[in-house]
């Protein structure tokens, strides 16, 4: 029988290739929020080709301005948002998971690009999905739920290998798919 998470807030969606053909392909969504209401999550392996400079005008010219932005979904490019680490800011936003924040402020924006230590990356757009669309989603078999850490998060390697390594952290029968057939999930 199929299980259907009650929430994935706080975790990762891996995309089922064999399943989803379109901006989700190979996806994996770090989920910032789901209740009964929807769900809203911010794609991690879609880079586009912009930059912090030439996607948000009035930035302070630092070491991360040529930084590069990452597509967090198909819905609203003009949402923009950062994931961070810095947990002293003085207004780090949401928590996603312990030790990790998400924020919308330019401020706060600012105040992270020029650090010297803190973990970020900065998203245009984001996965949303209406009251009952993404459980619908997981009774087509169309997504894998799976913990999440820090790592994950901030990895910049080619999105395939990060959507690999997902099913691979994931383990059991994933693990086995993706070392062992083209496509992981078509089994």
């Amino acid at each position: 029988m199929l299980e259907v998470p009650g929430s994935t807030r706080g975790k990762i969606l891996i995309s089922n290739s064999s399943v989803i053909q379109d901006y989700f392909h190979k996806s994996i969504i770090l989920m910032v929020d789901h209740d009964k209401d929807g769900a809203f999550g911010l794609t991690l392996n879609k880079p586009t080709n912009q930059t912090m400079e030439s996607l948000i005008k009035n930035l302070p010219d630092t070491e991360h301005s040529n930084k590069r932005i990452y597509s967090g979904g198909p819905v609203d490019n003009m949402f923009v948002t950062i994931v961070h680490n810095q947990k002293n800011s003085n207004d780090p936003g949401v928590e996603i998971i312990p030790g990790i924040y998400m924020a919308r402020s330019f401020d706060t924006m600012v105040e992270i690009l020029q650090s010297k230590t803190t973990n970020f990356r900065v998203f245009q757009g984001y996965a949303g999905w209406a009251a009952g669309q993404l459980e619908n989603e997981f009774e087509k078999l169309s997504w894998v739920v799976n913990e999440i850490t820090e790592e994950q998060i901030f990895r910049e390697d080619e999105s395939e290998e990060i959507w690999k390594d997902a099913l691979r952290s994931k383990g059991g029968i994933y693990k086995y798919f993706v070392e062992h057939t083209k496509d992981p999930l078509l089994n």
